[in-house]
């Protein structure tokens, strides 16, 4: 041990030198981190969505959440398959494999529902892409001197036109 200290003490540019370099290679590595401000934890997920106006819970999960399910059934990557439906809505959450691309599995989707024909003339439509960690900011107005309607108010004409003059 005291010859450890001999090495440190005698050869202090060394020590110095060194220390620096591995400070160095640790800010070059700290900046080159794929890190977000809020990385996607989530799933990689696609929603197939069919809107049949005037048909029952029932008659949409027959005739169009079903021969959906059969055709999207057995997708590469796919992990699970959850529907609802409800009247004049069939609804169809697909859930990937973690590393599936989000665009990849989009595509997938896309071309099984488009080699379907569906009863009313329905059209399967897959849902934006989004990420439930797009949600990043919420805000409560409260006020004990301005009436509901004034709060209302407030928020329609004056915040939310401001909050989307943000960019970003």
């Amino acid at each position: 041990m005291e010859r450890l200290f001999r090495l440190f003490i005698h050869r202090r540019l060394l020590i110095a030198t060194c220390f620096v370099l591995v400070a160095a290679v640790g800010v070059y590595s700290w900046f080159q981190l794929p890190i977000d401000a809020y990385p996607d934890i989530a799933d990689v997920t696609v929603q197939v969505v069919t809107q049949v106006p005037g048909l029952a819970a029932e008659e949409i999960e027959q005739q169009i959440t079903i021969p959906l399910e059969r055709e999207l059934n057995g997708m590469p990557g796919l992990q699970t398959m959850r529907s609802k439906n409800l009247f004049g809505i069939s609804s169809i959450l697909l859930v990937f494999k973690d590393g599936i691309d989000d665009y990849w599995a989009r595509q997938r989707v896309q071309e099984r529902i488009n080699g379907i024909d569906l009863p009313f003339g329905a059209m399967p439509e897959l849902n934006p892409l989004t990420s439930p960690t797009g949600e990043v900011c919420r805000y409560i107005i409260e006020s004990n001197s301005y009436t509901l309607r004034e709060i209302t108010d407030l928020q329609k004409w004056v915040i939310i036109p401001r909050i989307k003059q943000v960019m970003g």
